[in-house]
């Protein structure tokens, strides 16, 4: 029984990236999304498009760096 559960917590923190949630489409492929539990706030250029309301990890988006533009990717 200990072992199940040491496996079932495991299995939840393994895939733990922290997921964002589109707050607003600022311009044509151009998303506002923010992280209520790191209080991170990004600003995303994709042709994907996102829902709003929607949650997504950054790992799973496409993104672009706009032509002249800073984009760190940590």
């Amino acid at each position: 029984m200990k072992i199940l559960t040491i496996l079932i917590i495991l299995c939840a923190f393994i895939g733990c990236a922290p997921k964002y949630q589109v707050v607003q489409e600022l311009d044509v492929n151009m998303y506002h999304m923010n992280n209520p539990k790191k209080g991170d706030i990004v600003i995303i250029f994709t042709q994907d498009k996102l829902n709003l309301n929607g949650w997504y990890k950054l790992k799973q988006i496409n993104i672009i760096k706009p032509e002249g533009g800073y984009y760190e990717n940590n």
